[in-house]
């Protein structure tokens, strides 16, 4: 056995990284009522350390969170909580250099889930086959009276599928995204507010559109000279937000059949959508005008729809405005300065150069495109069903594009409806050739003869980076009064369904519904690899 000599015994000893001094150590339950499964740690410390917290309570197995941020001081919140639980918690810090300092016990009493509440029923779990990490849910409250707009939830989900964190506010949430230091970034309502708030439920950051009027701004808050946003946004990185807006144009000659090409034309007010890039203080650095981009006179499935915009531009407008193209997801591809759009009212997808506006391809059935635009129309290669009012395209890490094919007519313009009991929804992934121009599908999910799911509006595909699967947010279905398959927001009872896919099976590790007598819808859900 080798024996270190005394001096060279204290010699390390005096090299050992000194334990850090902590002080004023207390936790409590997060004050904030908009995220009432929180806590919150307060301390103070000579050097930056990790809160470690060890949680116990009877008959579970004991929760360990060490995922929280090094900072010398508080408030540090504690996530992961789960409802109605009495715990035992034991704090402990780590410092950088891994010096661990022992800390003090603690009780938490957590609140039960209110009332109203969504009733969350988990149907499959496999963990181990799981993407790891939190689901996060936007709920909206969709009653016979259609959409809540006063109500808004999101709820963060573990690998158990138990509700370990939600913030409620008082307009409602589309999507939630997450920022590097782990703030959530949010659209509020419908009449332009982005929000950011912390864990804890706190607002850190608003901004919201000068071009439509709203009250009860928050002090503060950032004016974006657009009129709305809508449906989806980026965080760029350089910081910057490209987010979805709009614009109402007057035609002296538009379409008035979604059904007859051949029917008179009349004046109209459209509204068009428009990409705005405003940095951090709301300061707009570059627009997009899609009527410029796209035919404005194209008109497809739902082109000539008033519902989504008349109490927008109610107060501008002196009749609805038509929702043309209605684009409901963009992606920024950083390698060309491009974006990625999805057109729901055009059921096509569209990669624009920002730089000069230019196509790069528009993948969609080649009906009622004219030139110049048909020359982008990309070719199908091997068989390929065209998408239909897709929601939520995006780009995976080998360059293909995913989308949540709705499925909501899949006819050509001007062409009849399919039958309902011949509508189907599916998750599906194409390879996109630009320089050749072709589209090739390579994998979907979801058919008539194959897990039949049909949701009409909303919803959500999303790859997973360690796994490679899929989670599917078919978010937005509807049941008849009489039990059968309905369609559209005002069609009956909506519930949400969520699902996992292991792609190279195509069985499902995770399923759950949201569903009771409320009535509830998702638009987008994410998994988040950490709750901080």
């Amino acid at each position: 056995m080798t024996r270190l000599p005394l001096l060279s015994i204290l010699a390390l000893a005096a090299c050992a990284p000194p334990p850090p001094v902590i002080e004023g150590v207390s936790l409590q339950m997060n004050p904030n009522e908009s995220a009432p499964l929180a806590a919150v740690l307060e301390y103070s410390a000579d050097q930056p350390v990790r809160p470690v917290f060890a949680l116990r309570h009877e008959g579970e197995e004991e929760l360990l969170i060490q995922d929280a941020p090094f900072a010398a001081s508080g408030p540090t919140p504690v996530l992961g909580l789960r409802s109605d639980r009495k715990y035992a918690v034991t704090v402990s810090f780590e410092s950088e250099e891994g010096v661990t300092v022992p800390g003090d016990e603690f009780t938490l009493s957590t609140p039960p889930l209110p009332e109203k509440f969504p009733t969350l029923e988990i149907t499959t779990l496999r963990p181990q086959r799981m993407e790891p990490g939190y689901q996060f849910i936007p709920v909206m409250r969709w009653t016979e009276k259609g959409p809540d707009r006063e109500f808004g939830l999101v709820i963060a989900l573990d690998g158990a599928g138990e509700v370990v964190w939600y913030y409620r506010t008082d307009k409602s949430v589309n999507d939630v995204k997450r920022l590097p230091n782990g703030d959530l970034l949010y659209l509020a309502g419908r009449d332009g507010r982005m929000v950011q708030i912390n864990k804890l439920g706190e607002l850190v950051r608003h901004w919201h559109t000068t071009g439509i009027e709203k009250d009860d701004v928050p002090e503060g808050s950032h004016p974006v000279d657009c009129d709305t946003f809508h449906h989806d946004f980026v965080v760029m990185e350089n910081g910057n937000l490209l987010a979805l807006s709009s614009e109402a144009r007057d035609f002296d000659e538009y379409a008035t059949s979604e059904r007859d090409s051949d029917a008179k034309r009349e004046p109209a007010t459209v509204i068009g959508d428009v990409i705005v890039e405003f940095n951090q203080e709301g300061e707009v650095q570059r627009r997009w005008k899609l009527l410029d981009v796209l035919d404005p006179h194209r008109v497809s499935h739902g082109s000539l729809g008033t519902g989504f915009w008349r109490h927008i531009y109610e107060d501008i407008l002196e009749e609805p405005g038509k929702d043309w193209a209605h684009a409901n997801s963009i992606v920024y591809d950083a390698s060309d300065d491009s974006v990625l759009v999805s057109l729901n009212h055009q059921s096509t997808l569209m990669k624009m150069r920002l730089e000069d506006s230019s196509i790069a391809w528009l993948l969609g059935d080649h009906a009622g495109w004219e030139e110049p635009w048909s020359d982008h129309l990309l070719e199908p290669e091997g068989d390929l069903i065209w998408t239909s009012n897709q929601h939520a395209a995006e780009l995976t890490p080998t360059g293909t594009v995913l989308v949540f094919d709705n499925g909501g007519h899949r006819s050509p313009p001007f062409a009849p409806n399919i039958p309902m009991e011949e509508r189907y929804s599916r998750a599906v992934e194409f390879r996109i050739d630009q320089e050749r121009g072709v589209a090739e599908e390579v994998w979907s999910y979801g058919g008539l003869d194959t897990d039949h799911f049909y949701s009409s509006f909303l919803c959500d595909v999303d790859l997973q980076p360690t796994t490679g699967n899929v989670i599917v947010t078919d978010g937005a279905r509807t049941r008849r009064n009489d039990g059968g398959m309905g369609d559209g927001p005002g069609g009956g009872h909506h519930w949400a369904h969520i699902f996992e896919v292991d792609r190279e099976t195509d069985r499902k590790v995770f399923e759950m519904t949201l569903d009771d007598a409320t009535g509830w819808a998702v638009y987008r859900s994410e998994r988040f690899p950490t709750l901080y």
